[in-house]
């Protein structure tokens, strides 16, 4: 049983060694210690699973034993997409393509969109008498100011479009860094795929968040949109302050998203089976951060 036991820890020592980083441009040894340490973590996985059908070990120890296994075993995730933006460049490693609008990257190291937007006024309540003297001088006014309309288009862009390509798995996390000072209006993460990178998957952030405004996640098909699910949480992220936003869907078509840790939408999506070609970030009003972020394989 001892015996047993020190190949285990062994076995162990091996894979936390295997896992030890290498320079950045040693990206073939970084594979070969990749691939090691998946098959010591699976081979070790086989032992904890035979010692405890065999019970020559104690189950407390197999159990942590198992989990310092599950949690390298997290450490061989593959990486999608690392966006940090130290180098204040958004147009190369990797290379984001604007599609409209206008973007920078602030001195705090994160991408930053602003399109002006107002929020709606509320319609009088039907139970109120209306001020039909009021309405009349309104109409009169609005007939006046429309003959001296400029005719010309306005140059204020309605919506920031970003982009960039790159290869994602249907098991996907994106893990970010939000910051919102918007009043009103929405932002859009989107998943791309097909021949023509199209929107896949969209999960909307609805600035002044509420039950009639929530987090919602979309599916795309044949130009056509479909909720898929509604948050049923409504956190605030509007305070300019930095907020973890958490999109996850696993190899079963678990998806989730969580905000500051903690759920706020759960759902199951299977529709889309494909690898994705790209991430795309939208701003359809409201002054709105990004970064870092960071895609990696969903866990297990």
């Amino acid at each position: 049983m001892k015996d047993y036991l020190r190949f285990l820890l062994l076995m162990f020592s091996v894979c936390v060694l295997a896992a030890s980083p290498v320079p950045a441009n040693s990206s073939d040894l970084k594979d070969v210690n990749r691939q090691a340490l998946g098959d010591l973590l699976n081979e070790l996985d086989q032992k904890i699973k035979d010692a405890d059908k065999r019970m020559i070990a104690h189950p407390k120890f197999l159990k942590e034993l198992q989990v310092l296994v599950d949690k390298y075993r997290g450490k061989l995730r593959k990486v999608f997409l690392k966006e940090d933006f130290v180098d204040g460049d958004y147009t190369k490693k990797p290379k984001w393509q604007v599609i409209s609008g206008h973007f920078k990257i602030t001195p705090s190291r994160r991408l930053w969109s602003q399109i002006v937007t107002e929020r709606p006024i509320a319609e009088p309540s039907s139970t109120e008498k209306p001020d039909l003297f009021g309405i009349f001088l309104k109409e009169v006014m609005k007939s006046k100011e429309a003959k001296k309309v400029d005719k010309r288009p306005s140059l204020e862009p309605k919506e920031a479009f970003i982009r960039t390509f790159t290869r994602i798995g249907p098991a996907f996390e994106v893990d970010l860094v939000f910051v919102s000072e918007s009043r009103w209006g929405s932002m859009e993460i989107i998943f791309l795929g097909g021949q023509k990178n199209v929107p896949r998957y969209r999960m909307i952030y609805h600035a002044a968040p509420s039950s009639e405004r929530p987090i919602e996640i979309i599916r795309e098909r044949d130009t056509r949109s479909y909720l898929i699910e509604s948050a049923t949480k409504y956190p605030f992220l509007d305070d300019g302050s930095p907020h973890r936003i958490q999109w996850i869907r696993n190899a079963k078509g678990n998806m989730k998203v969580l905000v500051d840790g903690k759920e706020v939408l759960s759902t199951m999506e299977i529709f889309y089976k494909d690898n994705f070609t790209g991430i795309a970030l939208i701003n359809r009003g409201g002054i709105y951060e990004w970064g870092p972020i960071h895609i990696l394989e969903a866990s297990h």
